[in-house]
């Protein structure tokens, strides 16, 4: 017996003298999280990297500088000297503006690129008449970024609802597993008493000594049930401490936390959360905005690719200057270079296959949305079905800790009395613990329930109370 005695001992200073922390509330847990765990940190680069593909989209607006100059010298001639240099303005969809300056001289120039000593400055256009001219790959782009703005701003979401979700769960099995230490603990000290208790009167001979090995073998279990309840939350509290980060840094792994709050306050206070939350659509649920955002971005394409079915016809016109300052050019109607090009696959199988394609993927991203929503709404509607049945759960374990409290202090009663044994007490202490760790289950599976309805909203406001 005095074994049992020195082991509870050093259960008991490993519970209370253990490296242990106060855990933080379950609000000031997720503060914790959204705001030093790398994870969150990593989902919040989903939406700058969207920013920078927008920005580097715009970029292909950016004016465009060239050049190009040539020069021949023989036998101390100069045979030609050609410089041509052209700003290029994108304006919308296949549009240019250009301001140019030709210079050509030299005995033997081309007639083509020849140019008075001055050259000439010009001022000109460029206009896609056909293909290209309601949308090109470059406005496309920059639709299709602003397009991924909205698809990585949903993704990160659907990154933290997903992370936030997880850590909730971990909270709270930890809150569980500390409330299964504490009955396991509160009942092997009652079973303590006891055996101390039964040991004593069979000393004054009140008692027979096989009572007092009844009560070490129940002493013996309660042992054994709170080290398997500490093994499930040293488990728990390595699965916490992972998450718990500061200053850039994992906090210290800790033997134990130490609780603000009751698993019992949480079950009351996600009542409260429940009501809020079960008639919410889910409309704003992240991974239904990452499929409506693709969408866009897939509209976007399949406009682009039938854009592509439309012949080339390039127009090209430029005002030539036949002043003799480049600075202040003076155009005229009278001076001016045109010319078009035009080109046209008589097939046309690559251009019409690659928009049917995109029209497949848009296609398939619809039914996938249409599905998803579907599949949601579903699971939204059970778990709303699921409520009313483990509302009655929840009420019948509550009655039957209460009877079997009622049901223990009566067989306690008839203990002092003499009209029960120590086998009944064990066996209503039993009961009693099974009803308690049950509904203390109920409850856990309640608060999870409630979890998995703000997230399937997708709102990310999983703070309770």
């Amino acid at each position: 017996m005095k074994k049992l005695l020195l082991s509870t001992i050093f259960l008991s200073s490993i519970i209370c003298f253990g490296q242990t922390a106060l855990l933080p509330s379950y609000n000031d847990f997720i503060d914790g999280i959204l705001k030093n765990n790398p994870l969150v940190k990593r989902a919040a680069n989903e939406k700058k990297y969207a920013e920078l593909q927008l920005r580097a989209s715009r970029g292909n607006y950016d004016p465009l500088i060239s050049g190009t100059y040539n020069q021949k010298q023989f036998n101390g001639a100069n045979y030609f000297t050609t410089l041509n240099t052209e700003i290029k303005q994108p304006i919308f969809t296949n549009q240019y503006l250009k301001f140019g300056y030709d210079y050509g001289v030299g005995s033997n120039v081309n007639p083509e690129l020849y140019t008075p000593s001055q050259g000439l400055p010009y001022l000109g256009v460029e206009i896609g008449v056909l293909q290209g001219l309601l949308i090109d790959k470059r406005r496309a782009e920059v639709l299709k970024s602003k397009a991924y703005i909205h698809y990585y701003t949903a993704e990160q979401k659907i990154q933290l609802n997903t992370f936030l979700f997880e850590s909730s769960q971990r909270y709270f099995e930890w809150l569980f597993s500390a409330n299964q230490i504490a009955l396991n603990n509160y009942f092997m000290g009652a079973a303590r008493k006891r055996l101390e208790g039964i040991e004593a009167l069979a000393n004054n001979g009140e008692r027979a000594t096989i009572d007092t090995v009844e009560a070490a073998i129940f002493y013996q279990t309660r042992l054994l049930d709170l080290q398997n309840a500490l093994m499930d939350n040293q488990k728990n509290t390595n699965d916490l401490s992972g998450l718990i980060w500061q200053n850039n840094a994992p906090s210290a792994l800790v033997n134990n936390y130490r609780a603000i709050d009751s698993l019992e306050i949480y079950y009351n206070k996600a009542k409260t959360v429940l009501t809020e939350n079960l008639n919410l659509a889910n409309s704003q649920n992240p991974i239904l905005s990452k499929y409506s955002a693709y969408q866009k971005v897939l509209d976007t394409e399949v406009r682009f690719k039938k854009e592509m079915i439309k012949p080339i016809l390039n127009v090209k016109y430029n005002f030539i200057s036949n002043s003799g300052s480049a600075i202040n050019p003076v155009l005229s109607n009278n001076n001016y270079k045109w010319g078009l090009n035009m080109s046209f696959p008589l097939l046309l199988r690559n251009p019409i296959n690659e928009y049917k394609m995109a029209k497949v993927i848009s296609e398939n991203n619809s039914l996938e949305l249409l599905n998803k929503t579907n599949e949601l709404n579903f699971k939204i509607n059970a778990l709303q079905k699921t409520v009313s049945i483990l509302a009655q759960q929840l009420l019948n374990a509550e009655r039957s800790v209460s009877y079997s409290k009622l049901l223990l202090e009566a067989e306690k009663l008839k203990f002092e009395n003499g009209e029960s044994s120590v086998f009944m007490i064990n066996t209503r202490e039993n009961k009693l613990l099974e009803t308690e760790l049950k509904l203390a289950e109920y409850k856990l599976k309640f608060i999870k329930m409630v979890l998995n309805i703000i997230y399937l909203n997708g709102s990310l406001n999983y703070k309770i109370g």
